[in-house]
Parts: structure tokens; sequence; C-alpha cells
């Protein structure tokens, strides 16, 4: 049972491992999280997750870092590796280490919402800061002729947001004053519409940048704390239907919707147990990835979105530009919400790849 327990929490954080691949039955491989591998070959790729017996280990044949499973996930998500340690314990995993036994004195009620409120020290100090509590310019505050304010009006990001956007001259000195324990080095330091991933307080929880200048790295995230990483929590109404997209700017446009800030949206609907829950990924039928993280969560039972063909744009974001409303993008994502066997159907005419 544990190699499958292993098995299964390796594919929920496959998409934040780079070039990640199975090369054969029980043996993955992509760039190592610990060293970055080459930094003059980004097509390097020596991390590794193999079994031996009957559970999985990391090994990197870069920086020689070898570690358990249950340690390598919790490196790459705290959140995740709570959940992880507390479905190996009562599934009888007690010989390994893998994972800590759950504290189970405090345990009241969901389980995955108890892990979710319950922070480290460190982490608590890190989410100190709220999302409208920086010393950042919203670009509701900035000049109407400000060329960051001119790129959120071309994307038609709504006014009653712009209070939440934010933009930055010198991106990496903002996160080492503000989040000096970020722990990251190499951070652009240039000019960037600034993003914050909150929680349920509004207390942040990653900082994203988008490049608003010539780079490479158009977008880049950055963790400060060990929550799970979504986007709009703070305005979410559980109570309601929530919609669960990809670009934090698309996120703007639905009511009552979080981003993941990729195409792992199954990894956000984990810590939204039991509720209505819809997964909206981007319109991209010929994407390989994005495809198959959709056959992933059609398997796990979560209602998905396949916009019909006559949608154009390959996002919601693109669909607004493109001539659509908010209120009918919403009415077609209802409309063309579905899961299970039809879900698979539907899946299966959808793709084109």
């Amino acid at each position: 049972m544990s190699v499958y327990i292993d098995r299964k929490y390796l594919s929920f954080v496959s998409t934040r491992l780079e070039q990640f691949k199975q090369k054969q039955t029980d043996l993955y491989n992509f760039r190592c999280p610990y060293c970055g591998d080459s930094k003059k070959n980004k097509l390097k790729a020596r991390g590794y997750v193999y079994r031996k017996s009957n559970d999985y280990f990391f090994v990197c044949h870069n920086c020689s870092k070898s570690t358990t499973f249950g340690k390598f996930l919790e490196s790459i998500d705290g959140a995740t590796y709570k959940q992880y340690a507390l479905e190996r314990y009562s599934n009888g995993e007690t010989k390994q280490h893998n994972y800590k036994k759950p504290d189970f004195a405090e345990l009241k009620g969901n389980a995955f919402s108890h892990f979710q409120s319950t922070r480290s020290g460190e982490a608590t100090e890190k989410l100190a800061k709220k999302w409208n509590e920086t010393s950042l310019d919203s670009v509701e505050k900035l000049p109407s002729d400000h060329y960051a304010r001119a790129y959120i009006e071309k994307r038609r990001i709504p006014s009653k947001f712009w209070n939440e956007i934010f933009f930055v001259s010198k991106f990496k000195d903002f996160l080492d004053s503000e989040f000096p324990n970020h722990g990251k080095d190499e951070v652009p330091n240039d000019d960037r519409i600034v993003l914050f991933y909150t929680n349920e307080k509004g207390e942040i929880t990653n900082v994203a940048g988008r490049a608003l200048s010539d780079t490479k790295i158009r977008y880049v995230t950055i963790k400060v704390s060990d929550e799970k990483k979504v986007f709009g929590l703070h305005r979410l109404r559980k109570q309601e239907r929530i919609y669960v997209l990809e670009g934090q700017f698309d996120s703007y446009f639905v009511e009552n919707s979080v981003a993941s800030g990729d195409s792992n949206l199954g990894g956000v609907a984990a810590v939204l147990p039991e509720l209505d829950v819809v997964l909206v990924y981007d319109n991209e039928p010929r994407n390989r990835d994005i495809v198959k993280q959709i056959e992933k969560s059609v398997d796990l039972g979560h209602a998905v979105c396949l916009f019909p063909e006559s949608v154009k744009g390959k996002d919601v974001n693109e669909m607004i530009q493109n001539g659509f409303t908010s209120d009918e993008i919403k009415s077609i994502i209802d409309t063309n919400t579905v899961k299970g066997l039809v879900a698979k159907l539907r899946l299966s005419s959808w793709r084109r790849c």
C-alpha cells in the first residue's frame, strides 16, 4: 500500500517538477529542486525518485542529495506532505520513516482542515503580512499614464481588483526587503506586476511577479510560507460553487474563483475537500500536459469544464479580450461542466493530441 500512496502523491506534485518524466516502472526523472541541476544546460535532469522495497526514495546525481520520499515531498509542498503523512499513518504504515506521525491529540473534525490551519512558528512569522499591508503601490494608485496601469487596462482586468494588483520597479529588492527569508538567490530584479497568493485571512503565502520588460523569465512565483499555493482565497465564499482556474488574471473574471498559477488544478481541489468545486483548465485540447492533468482530475472524481470548439481563446482572459463577457463565460463553464463517465467520453472527443 505504501508504494501506491507514494506514487499517488508524486503525481500530485509532478507538474511542479521541471522536465518530469517516467523512465520506467517506479523510476522517475526530473531536474533536482535542491540544487537546480545545471545553470548552463536547462535540459540537464539528474534528480530521481526510485523504488526500494515498498517505498519511494529521492536521489540527485548532481548534488548527491539523498532522502526519503516523505522528506522530499515535505520540501516541495508542506501542505500536501501533511495529507500524505496522515494517509500513510491511517493505512498502518508505521514502520517506515518517510513521514512524521501526525499529532492526533488536537485533531477534531476534518483532518485536512486541521492541517491547513496548523502552522509552525516560522511560517506564522512569514504570514504576518497581508496582501494590503506591503510598501508597494497598487495599480489603482498609479498615474493614469503609467505603463503598468496601461498593461492591466489592456488585459481588461476589472478596476474593482486594481487595489489587489501591485507594481514594483525592482522585484528582488522588494522581496529581500519585505520577505528576507524567502530563500531564493536567482530572482529577477526588474520591473514587474506583483500578485499575492493568500490564505483565507488575506495573509500572503506566495508572491508572483509578471515581467513588464523583455526577459526570458516572464513569470516567477516565490514561496514565502508553508501553506498551499492558492490565489484569491481571501475572496472565496465556500458555501457557493467554487471555480478553480489556471491563471491569476483569469480568476478576476469568474465570480467566486481561485487560481493555481499552473496546470495543477487538482492540487488546489485537494485543499477544498467536500465542496462544490469545478476545475476550469485552459482551453488547449492540443496541450498534452493539460490533457493529462484533466484525465487525472476526472479519474479522481472532480468536475471539469471542457470548453466547446466554438469558444475562441486559450484561457478566460483571452476570451474576454475576444469579446466575451464575464457572465457569458460563467454560463459557458456551467453548461460544459462534466464529471465521471460523461467527462471521460467528452474528453475523448475534446482532446486533439
